[in-house]
């Protein structure tokens, strides 16, 4: 059995995984794979190995790995220091933590 706990309504992209596409997730979405796409969610968590492409929009978005191209964060838009984000960025709140990576064009909401 894996190690992995989800609840309904959430969505766990593991390391080495490949996603193309669409996905509202309801709840909270982590991704250590990439994805590649139109992704909403409540929250999410892009882990380190995490790379996404796409328009992302959540309310809280955490980001250790790589996020490209247009990003909405209504809430919070919070960058470790292994985070890369470039592209079109819309934050309630911006938190980049030392050694983070942000490039492109920022607007708070």
């Amino acid at each position: 059995m894996s190690d992995i706990q989800t609840k309904a309504g959430e969505l766990f992209l593991g390391e080495g995984v490949i996603v193309n596409g669409f996905a509202i997730v309801p709840g909270k979405a982590v991704l250590n794979g990439q994805f590649e796409g139109a992704l909403t969610a409540k929250e999410i968590e892009i882990q380190s190995r995490g790379i996404v492409n796409g328009t992302i929009q959540a309310e809280t978005i955490t980001v250790e790995g790589q996020l490209n191209k247009s990003i909405q964060a209504t809430d919070v838009l919070a960058i470790g220091s292994s985070g890369i984000v470039k592209g079109d960025i819309s934050y309630g709140k911006l938190i980049v933590t030392k050694g983070a990576e942000l490039e492109g064009v920022m607007k708070r909401i």
